[in-house]
């Protein structure tokens, strides 16, 4: 049974699009999400190999698309050869890789925010600049982007780097499974601690809470998780449901 939303302030991310139902991280995907009454739209960005920023997960090609091979290593123009639409279904067929700059072009026309990770940072030099540089040609409005991260360093640079814009760090339940984030020294870079959903309980959103940052755990994908995590105070949920588990 879907459930409503408890605020007008809980945020319901789509996780790179509706990636249950379309190539995730595309176009036609993100068209589709913005269409719902989600509040947010989660991205991945990457650096290709003339340095353009293209939206995919992970750092090859291999999964979502019909070629191999380290997004890095390929230009742009050689990225929009391949295919990454028919993996998921063959309906999808030719669906390109998309760029950042197409996705800012797009969530100019609606009120949905945009939360955009930047994968493995370590590849790519300069990368943090670069998002910050986009997101300014493109006169996105502070409070319409938010910026996250599960590499500390990209997150602390980037608040060094004086963005405007709010930020975000990834807590991996590998990395966090038997300790706890120091939530006071995260509070001095960040604004949102976005953690694996299993690693939320009623101390980690105290923790949080006490230091003024927001939760919004990753990747919710069933009502009774939801329901608990709504009920432990979580700021809101990333999901590849959103339209399957709210009453959107």
């Amino acid at each position: 049974m879907k459930i409503n939303k408890p605020n007008q302030a809980f945020q319901i991310v789509a996780h790179r699009g509706l990636s249950n139902h379309f190539p995730e991280n595309t176009l036609v995907g993100f068209k589709a999400a913005l269409m719902q009454h989600v509040d947010m739209l989660e991205i991945d960005v990457h650096f290709s190999k003339d340095n353009h920023l293209v939206v995919i997960h992970d750092d090859t090609i291999n999964r979502t698309s019909n070629g191999e091979g380290k997004v890095k290593d390929y230009t742009l123009e050689e990225l929009l050869k391949f295919d990454f639409g028919v993996k998921h279904d063959k309906s999808f067929q030719n669906t390109k890789i998309s760029t950042f700059e197409e996705v800012l072009s797009l969530i100019k026309n609606f009120s949905k925010k945009l939360l955009i990770e930047i994968k493995v940072p370590h590849q790519y030099p300069g990368i943090e600049e670069a998002v910050l540089n986009a997101l300014e040609i493109y006169k996105v409005p502070k409070y319409k982007a938010i910026i996250q991260s599960f590499d500390e360093d990209c997150v602390k640079r980037l608040n060094s780097l004086d963005s405007e814009y709010q930020l975000g760090l990834l807590i991996s339940r590998k990395k966090y499974w038997y300790k706890s984030p120091n939530f006071e020294e995260i509070s001095d870079y960040a604004n949102f601690i976005n953690p694996n959903y299993k690693l939320v309980n009623s101390r980690f959103i105290k923790n949080a809470h006490s230091q003024s940052l927001k939760v919004i755990p990753y990747t919710v994908n069933k009502p009774k998780d939801a329901k608990k995590l709504i009920n432990l105070g979580v700021d809101g949920i990333i999901s590849d449901l959103p339209e399957d588990i709210f009453r959107l």
